[in-house]
């Protein structure tokens, strides 16, 4: 019972300092008795500390081991007030902070501004990997919805694209091909187009079918599902062929006879052409056909005016009259200049045709119809043939347009001699053959510059012109 009111005692003490240190004072303590002073003494160091050391040798307790039991649970104690030096207050802030569990206010500071930076790191860490995730995760999605519902074409479809169907070949192979040609967006779409099909009967049967490049999956299905397909013939035309060499590219072509295609050739009101165009000169749209085998030669022909006919309403032109006059001035276009100078060329075109203009009088001067009266695809003439009235294409003695086109124009010489450039040029001239550069002028002297130009181009490019 003594040993444990002893202890009981100093946890006291030991309670009070604490509180002391807590509030910065330093409260009086009563007075210690013989051990505990003999403790405290040896805690305050110096003689006194050594002399109550002495004494307490002979009259503290030891526990069993030989402990001072006195002394064991008191803590140090600081200097007396006015006698610490300022190392010894720091140490006894910091005593005091450890017992209360406070930190200076610069402490706290620094440690605040770091827990600050760290958390706007981890929030700010935290807000990418989130925008990261729901990136990934729509474009995810959006990848998985195209894969399951692929975009199609939205048609009509573009160049003819001649497709064969081997022995064998299920639907499977026969989207995945059509897709490798580009033919169709995506196989899933043909299959699905296929099993849509009204037709009861989906098969495909082997052979040769005629589609179109980018065309529509159903599209395609329609042409596909339960048809045998025949065989065909090709035929290709390529802009400026003149009527007699268009024919002969038919006839070969597809079999038909020449004297049947000339026949009909002479006959232009079959093809609901005014009664004033003479043949279908200028007529027969350059372009890729396909005829299954056996198609007659009026239908052959009549697919190539259609052609033509469409290119002209495209541009604006729906009286085939004024369209036979625009078929014309594009047929020059062709044959005189490159694509990129039509529309300023129609514009130079449109001035010469003028009779009152004072630099032609009326007058095309265009070599190519004169080669084309001479029934020659050389551009070099005689002078008395550039005199000759007998040639009736003759634009150097016979003022306007020639009688008919003097070849088949493509889609953008259609366009330009259908809406020619307004401008005051009468003459032109490609003044370099390997990048087509073209000078125009408004009188001839200019011109006479220009051919000059040109003729010196020509003579360091031998073989050329």
């Amino acid at each position: 019972m003594r040993e444990e009111a002893r202890h009981e005692r100093q946890r006291d003490t030991h309670r009070a300092l604490y509180e002391s240190f807590s509030a910065g004072q330093r409260p009086p303590i009563a007075e210690p008795s013989a051990p505990e002073l003999t403790g405290l003494n040896h805690y305050s160091g110096g003689a006194a500390q050594q002399t109550a050391a002495a004494s307490a040798s002979t009259s503290a307790p030891e526990s069993q081991d030989g402990e001072n039991t006195n002394t064991r649970f008191l803590p140090a104690l600081a200097p007396a007030q006015g006698t610490q030096t300022t190392g010894e207050q720091a140490s006894e802030t910091m005593f005091a902070s450890s017992l209360t569990g406070e930190i200076p206010s610069v402490s706290k500071r620094e440690r605040r501004k770091k827990t600050r930076r760290k958390r706007n790191v981890v929030m700010l860490a935290t807000v990418i990997i989130f925008a990261l995730i729901v990136a990934g995760s729509l474009f995810f999605v959006k990848a998985l919805v195209k894969q399951f519902n692929p975009d199609d074409y939205p048609g009509p479809g573009g160049s003819a694209v001649e497709f064969t169907v081997q022995d064998g070949w299920g639907v499977g192979v026969i989207s995945r091909k059509l897709e490798e040609m580009d033919v169709i967006s995506n196989d899933k779409l043909l299959i699905k187009a296929i099993e849509d099909s009204e037709s009861t009967n989906k098969f495909i049967h082997p052979g040769t079918y005629l589609l179109k490049s980018q065309m529509p999956a159903a599209d395609a299905a329609k042409v596909l599902v339960n048809n045998k397909p025949g065989k065909v013939f090709y035929i290709g035309l390529k802009a400026n062929l003149r009527l007699d060499a268009a024919l002969s590219e038919i006839s070969k072509s597809s079999g038909l006879k020449l004297a049947d295609l000339k026949k009909l050739a002479n006959q232009p009101e079959k093809f609901g052409l005014p009664s004033s165009v003479p043949n279908l000169e200028g007529w027969l749209h350059p372009g890729e056909y396909r005829f299954e085998l056996g198609t007659n030669a009026k239908t052959v022909l009549a697919k190539m005016v259609k052609g033509t006919k469409t290119t002209l309403k495209n541009a604006g032109i729906t009286d085939l009259k004024q369209g036979y006059r625009t078929l014309t001035v594009a047929s020059i276009l062709q044959a005189e200049a490159r694509e990129k100078d039509y529309a300023t060329v129609a514009g130079a075109i449109e001035n010469r045709l003028d009779p009152g203009n004072k630099e032609t009088h009326g007058l095309l001067q265009v070599d190519s119809a004169v080669i084309y009266g001479l029934k020659r695809y050389s551009l070099q003439f005689s002078p008395s043939e550039k005199k000759d009235k007998a040639n009736k294409y003759n634009t150097y003695v016979h003022t306007g347009l020639t009688p008919t086109p003097i070849g088949s124009p493509a889609d953008a010489a259609i366009k330009a001699a259908a809406n020619p450039e307004d401008n005051g040029y009468y003459y032109w001239v490609t003044v370099n053959i390997s990048t087509g550069e073209t000078k125009f002028a408004s009188t001839y002297a200019e011109h006479q510059q220009n051919q000059a130009q040109f003729r010196t181009w020509c003579s360091e490019n031998p073989g050329v012109c």
